[in-house]
C-alpha cells in the first residue's frame, strides 16, 4: 500500500511523469481465508484506485493492480520492468528483489527497503526505499526513472552478481546453522 502512496507522491512532484509512468502492481494473492488479509487486500485495491482516480486519463491508468497467479506473466513483468519497487516493513529474504534483476533486460533499477532480508546482499546496487518516508520513496523512484544509460547498466550488472552469488539454499543452510540447537 506504501508503494502506491509513495507513487502518488511522485506524480504530484513530478508532472513530467504523468501520462510516461505506469505502476504495475503484480500481486499473488494468499492466505484469502484470513480476515485480516482480506482487509489489508481492501486497503491496497483503495489506495491503486485513490492514484488513478487522481491522476488518470482517457488514454493512461498510472496504476494497473494484476493479483492473478500467472507464471509467464511474472516472467514478463520481471524480465521488462525499468524500476523494481520493493518496500516491506519486515520480510525475510524477499526473493523478488533477487528474481527480478536475474531475469531483467532492461537494465532496471531497483528500489529496496533495507527491511528486505536481500538488502543485506543487494543494498550496494539498489536504491535505497524507507517503508515507512514516502518522500524519500518517491525520490527513489524519481532517481531511478531519470537514471542515466550507464550507471543503469553498471547497477544492473552488479545487482545479477550479487543476486547470483548466493543461492536460496545457502541463505537456508545460514539460517538453520545460526538458530542452533533446541
Amino acid at each position: 500500500m506504501r508503494g502506491f502512496l509513495a507513487y502518488d507522491v511522485l506524480l504530484s512532484q513530478h508532472p513530467e511523469c504523468r501520462g510516461r509512468v505506469i505502476f504495475v502492481a503484480m500481486l499473488n494473492s494468499s492466505r484469502e481465508s484470513l480476515a485480516e488479509y482480506l482487509a489489508y487486500q481492501q486497503e491496497v485495491e483503495l489506495a491503486a484506485a485513490r492514484v488513478n482516480d487522481r491522476w488518470a486519463r482517457p488514454d493512461w491508468q498510472p496504476v494497473v493492480v494484476d493479483t492473478r497467479d500467472d507464471y509467464e506473466q511474472s516472467i514478463a513483468g520481471f524480465a521488462r520492468y525499468d524500476v523494481l519497487f520493493v518496500n516491506p516493513v519486515k520480510d525475510g529474504l524477499n526473493l523478488v528483489a533477487k528474481e527480478g534483476p536475474l531475469v531483467n533486460r532492461r537494465d532496471g533499477v531497483v528500489c529496496l527497503s533495507p527491511e528486505a532480508g536481500a538488502f543485506e546482499e543487494l543494498g550496494e546496487a539498489a536504491l535505497p526505499v524507507h517503508p515507512y518516508d514516502l518522500d524519500q520513496a518517491a525520490s527513489s523512484m524519481h532517481t531511478a526513472l531519470v537514471m542515466g544509460a550507464d550507471e543503469r547498466a553498471a547497477r544492473a550488472r552488479r545487482l545479477r552478481e550479487l543476486a547470483a552469488a548466493r543461492t536460496p539454499r545457502l541463505w537456508l543452510n545460514d539460517l538453520i546453522a545460526h538458530a542452533g540447537p533446541r
